[in-house]
């Protein structure tokens, strides 16, 4: 089965490519740079059509990556966003009907839920899929509105869509790394896991799912979370401090950017199956015997293309 990896010189393709050949699929990756990869490679921009079509001739399954994200704003127009985001999403789903392909799993952003995020006075945001989109930015509404996009093809042509609010995995260092995991972010493995779980799904026709990590402390734990996190993240891990000093880090500087949000992946858990395999507790312990190589994906780049969309 081909699987086409539209934006596959991103972090998504970098991750998912290796994932898919080893689970028995064929990798396609479409970026509109040239990549040195061991897979099948066609170059092309998702925001032509022609490319994209070309693309997706032989195509299976598309996995849609390709866009600009919020890391972007600062220096890319609205109308970029929308010609990458909005007509590459597009282009994507007329392919999928031209060439009767049944399936496209998309990615999708926490970014989705913006003003819809209310945090209590002593509590935190509890963060499900019932949330109404909301987005606060124009990353976000591009995002938005490529999931409103998936849901017409789902019910008009019948082409099935499971579309990933992703946590945080662009590379990091491995303190900054570990500590995203609290936080909405989410290992790259996890993704890639969240990824083959959709391409064995034969049951949902449209629906969402935040892809992150498990956060490791119940919802009853979320105001002493809030009024002293140092202090109950100890308790669960204990030493977790000074480990954090050796590295010549600030475990309260670490722990400050929290942003009181509890990100659940509850519905990920019991409509796809998804269990995450890297987590706080994970990191924990390779950080306790010094294997950074747990993270290996810390400032590694993408094939030789230093600079990711």
């Amino acid at each position: 089965m081909k699987v086409l990896i539209t934006g596959a010189g991103g972090n998504l393709g970098r991750v998912l490519a290796p994932a898919l050949q080893d689970n028995g699929y064929t990798p396609v990756l479409m970026d509109f740079r040239p990549l040195d990869t061991p897979y099948e490679f066609i170059q092309g921009d998702a925001s032509s059509k022609a490319d994209v079509f070309r693309a997706a001739e032989d195509a299976d399954i598309i996995v849609h990556g390709a866009a600009l994200h919020g890391v972007h704003l600062q220096n890319h127009s609205r109308d970029e966003f929308w010609k990458l985001n909005m007509e590459g999403t597009y282009h994507v789903y007329e392919a999928a009907r031209e060439h009767g392909i049944r399936k496209v799993l998309l990615c999708s952003t926490m970014g989705v839920y913006g003003a819809s995020i209310s945090v209590p006075d002593s509590s935190f945001a509890v963060v499900t899929e019932d949330l109404p989109c909301l987005p606060g930015d124009f990353y976000g509404l591009t995002k938005t509105l490529a999931e409103e996009l998936a849901g017409f093809y789902s019910r008009s042509h019948g082409i099935r869509t499971i579309s990933y609010r992703l946590g945080m995995f662009v590379p990091e260092n491995f303190l900054r790394y570990g500590f995203r995991l609290l936080k909405g972010g989410v290992d790259d493995r996890d993704v890639a896991q969240a990824f083959l779980l959709g391409l064995k799904n034969d049951t949902i026709m449209f629906d969402a799912f935040n892809v992150m990590a498990a956060v490791p402390f119940s919802l009853e734990q979320l105001p002493q979370w809030r009024e002293d996190p140092r202090a109950l993240l100890e308790s669960r891990f204990p030493g977790i401090a000074d480990l954090v000093t050796r590295r010549g880090e600030n475990i309260d500087e670490l722990l400050g950017a929290w942003g009181h949000v509890y990100w659940s992946i509850e519905k990920a858990r019991a409509g796809l199956g998804y269990q995450p395999g890297y987590n706080f507790a994970e990191f924990y312990r390779a950080l306790q015997s010094g294997n950074d190589a747990h993270y290996p994906f810390a400032d590694l780049p993408w094939w030789g293309v230093p600079e990711q969309t």
